[in-house]
């Protein structure tokens, strides 16, 4: 890794960021960031769009992300803390990871903390709270972070100020950050929210791109809800109860995984039953932390890919379940790697962890698969 790619989010430096993050003061030996075009301030959002994909489909990684990935249950619980200040500024910080092509992927959100400082013009996050959080999100976790969001609750302003745009063109050249993403959110006065979102590339400065969602409306966050348990005592989370969003821009591209006709998860029943999987994976051992990843191969199959103290395990949804079982391979917790998201149906050459067990299935996809696994784990 070159020397500008180091991230400096890591571990001991994590609160230095921080400070850098939210105050703007950087030491002597700091580059200078570059200075804003004269118009910066007046001139309009950057029509960068997806038309920033290679030929091919794929973001540049030496550019701003064309797109940003996010759960649905991320954006509706920043919609909850947008809600909660309709009339002052609020807002948070977004956790995840990028992809190998550079594109921001939201898998957690966190609100103000309680020492936060709301005003009409602007706001600051509880530094505290905010280093305190964000270093069990890294640490516990294995999260990154990746953005901020803040709100300009009823004044129309749907995009960076100069200021905002300044202080993240600033922070990414100061900190070797490579990129960062940053949210600005908006109330319409009639009890609904909006967000917009904006990525930064340390080569590019101000040209910043308004980048569109790719939500990933049927699953929520593989972290919300153990990390929300398990940091009760941590966290502060909205008093409103009901999200609202609406009104923002969604990629082109497509959002929902496209299955073949015959594929289990085709229907939204079936969805259902996954998610109820994935919170029964989680819940198997309270005693220790565990984080459920689903992705899809080029197929559009299905892999939850599940981390917990002691093992990795490898789930693979091949294209004759639920009639045929599982594949379910498991790795000790320090091995680097999954068995790869692209294996063939054949399955893994490793061993896999089902041999000699029977799968059971008799119409009830979640109670078939919870037997069968329960019989492993």
């Amino acid at each position: 890794m070159s020397k500008k790619n180091k991230r400096p989010n890591k571990r001991g430096n994590y609160q230095r960021m921080l400070q850098r993050l939210r105050g703007g003061q950087c030491g002597n030996h700091a580059k200078p960031a570059p200075e804003p075009p004269a118009a910066a301030t007046a001139a309009p959002m950057p029509e960068f769009t997806p038309r920033e994909l290679k030929a091919d489909g794929q973001a540049h990684e030496d550019k701003p992300a064309p797109v940003v990935m996010v759960f649905q249950s991320e954006l509706d619980y920043i919609s909850r803390c947008i809600l909660d200040y309709p009339r002052i500024e609020t807002g948070g910080q977004l956790f995840g990871h990028w992809t190998a092509q550079g594109v921001p992927v939201v898998e957690y959100a966190i609100g103000p903390g309680p020492n936060a400082n709301h005003q009409t013009t602007f706001f600051n996050q509880d530094v505290d709270y905010l280093v305190r959080v964000g270093q069990t999100l890294i640490e516990r976790y294995g999260l990154q972070h990746i953005g901020e969001w803040h709100s300009h609750h009823q004044l129309g302003l749907a995009h960076p100020s100069g200021h905002d745009a300044s202080t993240m063109v600033n922070n990414i050249a100061r900190r070797h950050l490579r990129r960062f993403l940053l949210c600005i959110g908006n109330c319409d006065g009639r009890g609904s929210s909006t967000l917009n979102a904006f990525t930064f590339h340390e080569d590019h400065n101000y040209q910043y791109v308004h980048a569109p969602w790719h939500v990933m409306p049927e699953l929520e966050s593989p972290y919300r809800s153990r990390i929300d348990r398990e940091l009760e005592h941590m966290l502060c989370h909205p008093d409103t109860r009901v999200p609202r969003m609406g009104g923002m821009l969604l990629s082109q591209h497509q959002v929902k995984p496209n299955y073949d006709s015959s594929y289990w998860l085709t229907g939204k029943a079936n969805n259902l039953v996954l998610k109820r999987i994935i919170e029964q994976l989680q819940e198997l051992d309270p005693s220790s932390s565990c984080a459920v990843q689903p992705k899809l191969d080029e197929r559009q199959h299905l892999h939850l890919l599940v981390e917990r103290a002691t093992q990795h395990e490898h789930i693979y949804f091949p294209a004759m379940f639920p009639t045929a079982p599982p594949v379910i391979t498991i790795t000790p917790a320090a091995a680097e790697h999954y068995p790869g998201a692209n294996a063939p149906d054949a399955a893994c050459s490793i061993a896999s962890a089902t041999q000699g067990i029977q799968w059971n299935y008799q119409g009830d996809i979640y109670r078939a698969f919870i037997d069968y696994y329960r019989q492993i784990f």
